[in-house]
């Protein structure tokens, strides 16, 4: 004989108030008949849907259905209310002890009324009946010590009888609850108050807002402070013959350090910007669809003691207009000025100077819109620099020279979207900050004169001993860096080289006439 099964006549046999959960949409149950189940969203929205037993078998074979069989059971949502479970086995040991108590004691008094015996639920039958129920009890209990305990709580131990009002109520909560509503909620019991007295607690509190600083005291001191405090009052309250107040533990104390608003402690502590950066609310980031789309400005002191001279204008310029233009021979760091495409992380402007100004700014924007072929030929480079075309959107900091009526105008010019970044919070701009610190640490350490971000990691070195770059220098080397290593380097953004993607989008590229 040949056996063979088909879903195709399946049907499926939900209840009115269950909550059926498919491909990640919740339903209640509106009707049914013989072709399928009209479902209804629980989102307020009011929408239904048809579903055939076919289609339900489908999504069922796929594991894309599930059941929470009386969820919208007003019994239910009572006991979900009163923070309830309604599945015994969520329950811990001694929860599903306490449970395995109350309900044999339930299921010995309906065996014992169900079998004819005179035991009716009144205190003096239940009190005269408690051995026989007791006796009978012990028929449903699987383990009497399910804790393997040395010593039983009351609520869990079966030597132990309840009384006859508590029993009655056992049946009643069973009856209407179900067995897991048994567990009760002990787990609430006990007094969550404070001991201390309004004069304990001000003191208390007075002290551990101490923690409150900028210089940082530790719980340690904090608690040492409180004694200390509790232990002088103590001394007055001896002298006006009053009782001493209880010193606060090393415990108290630390609760009630860890209940201070957490942005208040980080904001007191290391100051609003640490706290700001600590408590901002975590998106997505940018959705940038396009190169261009939205570029990036700021400048940043290179760390590197540069000779300011050039080998190429030493030769036409006399000694004052060297003097003049700041190229005197003398040793001092540059700025470099960046504008960065946040879409694909290519440097489209990049300009030095001696201090950033509304001009040095301007000359970065020009290079965005400017192909800088020329540039990457004369240093000899072995990747193109073509990358340019007209930004859509320019981010920059609150610096004088990039709001100036200069770059404004030109952006206004230009049609691009000029917006001014939040003073003081540099995440905003969180990807020309980043270039520059792979600058510092993939390009500075190749090359003499170094500076170091800070004094603890410049050491005892002198830079000015070792400056021996000229403009000249540190210009060859900025840009074969750039265009050789910095381009063709896969970004984690993309998982891509800069230069790939924006060279492969003709988007970007808009050619002189838009520039």
């Amino acid at each position: 004989m040949e056996l063979s099964f088909t879903t195709q006549n399946a049907t499926f046999a939900f209840g009115q108030h269950d909550r059926v959960t498919i491909e990640g949409a919740r339903y209640s149950v509106t009707s049914r008949n013989e072709e399928g189940y009209v479902l209804t969203r629980d989102d307020g929205t009011g929408l239904s849907v048809q579903f055939a037993h076919a289609q339900l078998s489908r999504l069922a074979s796929a594991r894309r259905i599930t059941v929470e069989r009386d969820y919208y059971d007003p019994r239910e949502c009572q006991r979900r209310l009163r923070g309830q479970t309604s599945m015994v086995s969520n329950l811990s040991d001694k929860a599903r002890a306490r449970v395995s108590k109350k309900d044999a004691y339930c299921e010995a008094v309906a065996k014992l009324r169900r079998e004819g015996t005179t035991i009716k639920m009144t205190d003096e039958s239940l009190r005269a009946n408690m051995t026989l129920i007791m006796g009978t009890a012990l028929e449903y209990a699987g383990n009497l010590n399910p804790l393997g305990a040395t010593s039983l709580d009351l609520s869990a131990d079966f030597r132990k009888a309840p009384s006859t009002r508590t029993l009655r109520r056992w049946l009643q909560i069973k009856q209407q609850d179900g067995l897991a509503a048994l567990a009760g909620a002990m787990h609430r019991r006990g007094n969550r108050g404070s001991a201390m007295g309004p004069e304990a607690l001000g003191l208390l509190w007075k002290e551990v807002r101490g923690y409150l600083r900028v210089e940082k005291p530790t719980m340690k001191m904090i608690h040492e402070n409180v004694v200390l405090a509790f232990e002088q009052r103590n001394a007055e309250r001896a002298e006006e013959g009053l009782d001493p107040l209880a010193i606060p533990s090393r415990e108290t104390v630390r609760r009630a350090i860890h209940s201070l608003d957490p942005f208040e402690v980080e904001c007191a502590r290391n100051g609003v910007a640490a706290a700001r950066k600590k408590f901002r609310p975590v998106a997505d980031g940018l959705n940038l669809t396009r190169p261009l789309e939205r570029v990036e400005a700021d400048e940043w002191t290179v760390d590197l003691m540069t000779l300011l001279k050039t080998a190429e204008l030493d030769e036409t310029l006399t000694d004052e207009e060297k003097l003049a233009m700041g190229l005197d021979g003398s040793k001092g760091r540059l700025v470099l000025s960046v504008i960065i495409c946040c879409t694909t992380r290519c440097i489209v402007g990049m300009t030095l100077c001696k201090a950033a100004s509304a001009e040095s700014a301007l000359s970065t924007l020009q290079m965005v819109v400017s192909d800088k072929g020329k540039w990457a030929d004369a240093v000899g480079a072995m990747s193109a620099w073509d990358l340019y075309g007209l930004p859509e959107h320019l981010v920059t900091d609150g610096a004088s020279h990039f709001k100036s009526q200069t770059v404004r105008n030109a952006c206004a010019d230009l049609g691009i979207a000029f917006e001014i970044a939040t003073n003081g919070v540099p995440e905003v701009r969180g990807t020309v900050e980043r270039v520059f610190k792979t600058i510092a640490n993939d390009l500075m350490p190749r090359l003499s004169g170094r500076t170091f971000s800070d004094i603890i990691t410049k050491g005892d070195t002198d830079p000015r001993d070792r400056a021996a770059l000229t403009v000249d220098d540190l210009t060859f080397a900025l840009i074969r860096w750039v265009v050789d290593i910095y381009h063709n380097t896969p970004t984690a953004a993309w998982g891509r080289k800069p230069a790939g993607l924006l060279a492969s989008s003709e988007q970007a590229v808009r050619g002189p006439a838009a520039a």
